[in-house]
Formats: C-alpha cells, structure tokens, sequence
C-alpha cells in the first residue's frame, strides 16, 4: 500500500511539474511566435510546441477497422488518412509515460530529429514495415483543407504498439493503429510554413518543479500576447488514467494480501498438522516430565519464526526488484529513475525497514494462528490422551 501511494505522489508532482498553452476557440491552431520568449522564463526548463492533425498515405495503407460512426459522404481526399502528432521527445510524451503505447522496435523520436516517424506495429505489420523503412505523406491543412501540400518523406526510426481512448468522427485517422509520432519541424515544413509561421494546437513548458507553477504563470501572461484568446493551464490531469490503474492496481493487492493469508493458514495449518503427528511422541515426553503445553506450543512456534527469517530477507530483496520491473512498465525509464527515489529498495533506510516489518508482522500473525489451529489436539486434551495414543 506505501509503495503505490509513493508511486501516485511521483505522478502528480512529474504531471504537475508542466503546463500548456492552448487556444480558447474551436480552432485550436496558432502560431507558437508570441511565445517564443517563454525560453527566457528561469522558471521554465523546456518549452515544446505540438502539432496534431490529419495526412494523407501516398505509398502506404491504412489499418481499417470498426467504428461507431459510418460516413458515406467521404471523397478520396479524406480516405487513407493518419493522425499525426508532432512535438518534442516520445518519451516524455503522456501517451508513452502513462504505459498506453509503448515501444517496440528502434527507438523514440528525439530533438533534433528531421523527418522521423513512429508508426503503430498494426501499421507497420500491414505494409510489411520495418525499422528505416520510409512512408511518404501529404498534410492536410485543417484551416484550408482544399489548399495542395507537397507530400514529405519520412524515416521510420520506431514501431510503438497499444490502444489509447479514441474518438471516432468516420475517419480512419481516429484508429490508433493510424496514429503516428513525428518530429516537430518536419510537420510544419510539411504544412508549408515558414519558420515565422510555425502553428501549434498546444505548447507544453516544463517547470523546474510545481512550487516553481504560479510564479511561471505570472511570468507567461506578461508576454505580448492576446490573452483574451489563449489560456495556460497546469496538467494536474496529464497522469490521471495511469493514477486511476494504480488505484485499481491498490485495490487488487489489497484483496489478494486478504485471500494470501487466508490460503496460508489453511496450508500452513494442514502441513502443521502432519507436522505435529510425526512429533507426538517428543510432545508425549515432554509431557510426561512436567513441560507445560503452552510451552511446548511456544517452542513450535519459535522454531517456525527462526526459519521464517531468513526465508522473509530474500523475499524481501527480490520483492524489491519486482517492484523496480513493475515501476518500470508503467512510467518508462525516465521517470523509473524518479520515482525509485521515493519507493523502498534494499540500500536500508527507515522506510525501507518499516515496509519489511510490516510485511514480516503478517506472516509472523498467519504462523500464530497456524500453530494454534494445528496444536489444537493438544491444547484441548488432557496429557494422558496423548501419552496414550503413544502406546
């Protein structure tokens, strides 16, 4: 229970460690221009413009599949479609972070990219694509779709694979198998823009931690900018689908930490059991010259604590790295390295002990109740049943 209450806190201080620009109308395009100062803020770490929108396949199919949504009235300018998403680096990007994509082959797009592109394994599975393999598009500008784009040639550098929440509209663009990840620049070239025009549908600034937030906010709204048509907000919500597994995730631990100890002392119980019978003659002498039965009983119990020990330290350490795996196949590598700072490895600590004598504390409650359970026959008989049965 710590270690995801650790792991959820990590989340929301790296969500809430950012903000976004975007546009307040229905638009969502602007040019990224006014706020090229932002790099000036000391406050501000990185700031990455995004460009999401619609391209067309010129030597490459896309992946059909079911949706809620039919449309007949499509012409063939919006048939082969893929969505583009085009920013800064993969790995810091939400969808890859939270564990919704994740990659497969090669590598993510990195700055200083041109002309990169991460395809989804579905895609790349029916084109009968690999790694360094090129994909030739044409954007469509969504403020002029009938306005003729130069198709741009692209370098496959990654195959990514998952499924995030989508949205259907009739466009074969909304399946995530036709999402694809580009470097910045090249969707803007590929939008035919000049570098003055530049466009985004969003711009995320990193912060240098979320004290640094409302200082950084102030310092942004003081750009000449018109501001009645922008907002910037912080991304308290950025982590909020992988926060929401995790309390799943807390839940299902919860109830299987419940049903363990319940198997436990039912198999331990049994095992004691036979365990006990092989020692009845021990328990008989011991009896027969004065040794109380609850001593006795202590003795067992001892003996199981003194090999419990042992068995608990490395279940301890391999514990730890489970933990590390599992941290990693949630948050990814970056944020892995973050986070483990604040969940319980085997380098000792206070909070490090206290996770191990709590989870020491339930098998040493679940070999207690074993034991009394299993050495019942000899706390309800008298002595001299059980010297009997010796004879």
């Amino acid at each position: 229970m710590r270690t995801s209450e650790n792991l959820e806190q990590t989340l929301y201080q790296s969500s809430n460690s950012s903000l976004s620009i975007t546009k307040k109308d229905a638009d969502g395009y602007f040019e990224i221009s006014p706020f090229a100062q932002t790099d000036q803020i000391k406050e501000i770490t990185q700031s990455s413009p995004q460009y999401e929108g619609p391209a067309r396949l010129t030597n490459a199919k896309a992946v059909e599949g079911e949706q809620a949504i039919t449309r007949d009235d499509l012409t063939d300018g919006f048939k082969n479609l893929v969505s583009i998403e085009a920013g800064g680096e993969t790995d810091k990007n939400v969808l890859f972070s939270s564990g919704t994509f994740s990659l497969k082959e090669g590598r993510g797009i990195q700055r200083g990219d041109s002309d990169a592109l991460l395809v989804h394994e579905e895609f790349a599975r029916k084109n009968k694509l690999k790694v360094n393999d090129e994909i030739r598009l044409e954007y469509i500008d969504s403020r002029n779709a009938d306005r003729k784009l130069e198709e741009r040639t692209y370098k496959i550098v990654g195959i990514f694979s998952g499924k995030k929440q989508e949205r259907y509209t009739g466009l074969s663009s909304d399946l995530s198998e036709n999402m694809m990840f580009a470097d910045y620049a090249s969707s803007q070239k590929g939008l035919g823009l000049s570098e003055n025009q530049w466009i985004a549908s969003k711009i995320t600034l990193s912060c240098a931690g979320p004290e640094k937030m409302d200082e950084a906010i102030r310092k942004i709204q003081e750009l000449p900018a018109d501001w009645s048509k922008y907002r910037v907000d912080k991304n308290t919500s950025a982590f909020q689908e992988a926060i929401e597994a995790i309390g799943g995730v807390r839940h299902m631990i919860g109830m299987m930490t419940y049903a363990i100890m319940a198997g436990g002392v039912v198999v331990l119980s049994l095992i004691l059991i036979l365990w006990l019978r092989e020692r009845i003659y021990e328990i008989g002498i011991l009896l027969s010259i004065g040794v109380d039965k609850v001593k006795i009983v202590g003795q067992f119990l001892v003996e199981l604590i003194l090999i419990s020990i042992p068995t608990s330290l490395a279940a301890f350490v391999v514990g730890s790295l489970a933990v590390r795996q599992i941290a990693g196949g949630l948050l990814g590598a970056d944020q892995t390295a973050s986070l483990m700072t604040n969940l319980p490895t085997g380098a000792g600590g206070v909070s490090q002990l206290l996770v191990f004598v709590q989870s020491y504390g339930v098998l040493a409650a679940v070999i207690a109740v074993s034991v009394i359970i299993a050495s019942a026959m000899i706390l309800i008989k008298k002595p001299k049943e059980i010297l009997s049965q010796i004879s």
